[in-house]
């Protein structure tokens, strides 16, 4: 059995051991305490400072910070970074998920009208008969003349399992439905398709949230039973998403090799990779100044592979990908934090890509993008020829 050693400490050096503990714990407090930029905190609590002694109105702190908030994201002058408030920060993420809380349909909205452009399967507006192209002119007893197209929006949202009463119009027509559906949490409609004439199969990718990649292989996998022979596959109005779900889409695209890298503040890089099984079919690939991140690294590789056509009008140019983190009153940034390149290693950061053929809508086709006909899509119409 071992012996505890005794040690004696002279009352000196005691005294200097204490206060070199205490030293560092006030050091620590501070390092914890400070804030990393000295110049931020200087003029934040400069202006707290004078607001509190000398400002005549209500300050309301919480409405401060938000705006203190938005203010600090902006300075950093990355438009891709943002400040998500809390009462918006649960509908952010559940929509990042590919989920939703509602009736189950996307809409396009102006000032005096809000169209349906799509309806999500199996959701309460799908089972109540509501359709693509169309219009609600009231939730809840609000309506779009005389309350807006946000209102009534803002109306049909609400918690799972509660009730919602929408009067819906059908396109071309004046009668009005009144229809009350039940709130239910719902799976986004990401990808689906349809075949063309020519056995080209055509699918269309709304985003990259989560569970893209799955609907994307399903749609694919549904095209092929039906004897598709070529490919057309749209991206614009895409806005991005998730790397990895736009990696696994690719996969069964592209050959072995790498598909996109991601590299850090610190250097550390992530690389996405494809195997080696590959459908070997004729691509077109549709893109356009919409088509945002994620949805232009799809269509990058596949060109710098050399695996497909693009057609369509230039894209944005988003170099940087976003993590959101979640705040102590539950707001959230979302903060570019890795740059990303295309397989050659190339940035699209306020480049883009341009279209092998370029091809453009008129303002009325722009206007109407989502309840376009394949006839009346030229960009569309151009990708299949190059695919037959």
């Amino acid at each position: 059995m071992n012996r505890l050693r005794e040690t004696k400490i002279a009352l000196a050096t005691a005294l200097a051991l204490c206060i070199a503990v205490a030293a560092a714990a006030v050091l620590g407090c501070y390092a914890v305490l400070r804030w990393s930029s000295p110049a931020v905190e200087t003029k934040l609590r400069e202006i707290d400072r004078i607001a509190a002694s000398r400002y005549v109105g209500d300050l309301d702190a919480e409405a401060v910070a938000d705006y203190a908030a938005v203010g600090y994201v902006a300075g950093l002058g990355d438009q891709w970074s943002s400040y998500i408030p809390a009462d918006q920060y649960e509908q952010y993420r559940m929509n990042s998920e590919g989920q939703g809380c509602g009736i189950g349909v996307a809409v396009i909205s102006t000032e005096d009208s809000i169209r349906v452009n799509l309806v999500y399967d199996d959701s309460p507006a799908a089972q109540a008969g509501i359709e693509k192209g169309d219009y609600i002119v009231a939730a809840a007893g609000l309506t779009v003349q005389a309350d807006g197209a946000d209102a009534v929006i803002d109306a049909i949202r609400g918690d799972e399992g509660t009730e919602v009463s929408v009067s819906v119009r059908k396109d071309g027509t004046d009668e009005v439905q009144e229809l009350t559906m039940q709130r239910a949490v719902v799976t986004q409609k990401m990808a689906w398709g349809q075949m063309l004439d020519g056995s080209v199969g055509y699918i269309r990718i709304e985003n990259f949230h989560d569970g893209a990649a799955a609907q994307f292989q399903d749609t694919l996998d549904g095209l092929l039973a039906d004897g598709a022979q070529s490919l057309v596959i749209d991206v614009r109005h895409n806005g991005g998403g998730r790397v990895k779900e736009m990696s696994e889409a690719l996969d069964p695209l592209l050959p072995e090799g790498t598909i996109m890298t991601l590299r850090t503040k610190d250097g550390d890089e992530t690389v996405y990779s494809s195997d080696a099984d590959m459908i070997d079919l004729p691509i077109a690939v549709l893109i356009d100044d919409q088509s945002i991140s994620a949805a232009e690294f799809f269509a990058a590789a596949l060109q710098e592979y050399d695996r497909a056509t693009l057609v369509g009008t230039h894209t944005t140019g988003k170099g940087r990908a976003q993590q959101t983190f979640e705040l102590s009153d539950g707001s959230a940034v979302n903060l570019s934090v890795e740059e990303y390149f295309t397989p050659n290693g190339n940035s699209l950061a306020d480049v883009g890509i341009a279209p092998d053929i370029e091809v453009t809508l008129t303002e009325e086709q722009q206007a109407d993008f989502y309840f376009l006909t394949p006839e009346d899509d030229p960009q569309l119409q151009k990708a299949v020829e190059s695919v037959r």
